[in-house]
């Protein structure tokens, strides 16, 4: 684990004076979210100081939302891919953590400042790094998926990546991360995934429907409404070099 502790300069006004960079790398889903919701426990009583993570999966794994429903996953399809199956501390739908970088950001609300201003801001840190990178026609979505609707749909809505919220990052209208919040108290966590290259759509395999036209379907929606940073910075991309940007952009 390799931890720097960096003054916070522009981001002061949500980050406060310090704030740690944290890079767990690769592990297991369950120590991922225990690491998330520890952190977010110890800023919340004092005992750490407000963190920005970056971290991987292996193996890879399926996250649920909160409130998600477990058996809209196909526990033993998981087994046999070798796919983990862990729940988030925070809401929204299922995400298969496959060939991305995830981050997480742990802080105390500032006075002033909302969580969609703090979602806005971290959103708007990872375009720029993106940018930095090479990454082309790549922008926030401005508008917003009627979610009550959306989640009606059969089989589509089961994953993150089927529906956009605004200040989502897209490329040429296709959605790259998928982030998602909670507060506890005045402590926000807030963590999402971005996609490096493709095997997020690999969920369409274990959702849980005898219906292959179904999984058919969510892997052709995923295709047209999730993209890749590779795709945008059409060159190759890996952890470490999108690691190193972020981190070069907040230190």
């Amino acid at each position: 684990m390799d931890v720097q502790i960096l003054n916070a300069n522009s981001l002061t006004h949500f980050f406060g004076v310090r704030f740690e960079f944290i890079d767990t790398g690769f592990s297991t889903g369950q120590f991922n979210m225990d690491f998330d919701i520890q952190r977010t426990n110890d800023v919340s009583e004092g005992k750490a100081l407000p963190m920005f993570r970056v971290y991987g999966w292996k193996p890879w794994a399926v996250s649920l939302g909160y409130n998600q429903k477990a058996e809209e996953i196909d526990e033993e399809l998981c087994r046999g891919k070798g796919f983990d199956i862990v729940r988030r501390p925070t809401g929204g739908r299922a995400v298969l953590h496959a060939n991305e970088i995830t981050y997480s950001v742990v802080l105390n609300l500032p006075d002033g400042l909302t969580v969609h201003d703090i979602y806005r801001e971290i959103h708007s840190i990872l375009l720029k790094a993106f940018i930095n990178l090479g990454c082309k026609n790549i922008g926030f979505e401005k508008s917003q998926t009627d979610f009550r609707e959306h989640y009606k749909s059969s089989g589509m809505s089961v994953s993150c990546f089927t529906s956009s919220a605004r200040y989502e990052i897209e490329f040429e209208g296709r959605k790259v991360v998928g982030s998602a919040q909670r507060l506890f108290g005045k402590t926000l966590l807030q963590h999402g995934s971005i996609l490096i290259s493709c095997g997020h759509e690999q969920i369409a395999d274990v959702i849980n429907s005898k219906n292959e036209i179904i999984r058919e379907k969510l892997r052709e929606y995923l295709t047209n409404h999730s993209a890749t940073l590779e795709e945008s910075a059409v060159t190759s991309l890996n952890y470490d070099k999108v690691k190193s940007t972020i981190f070069n952009l907040l230190s």
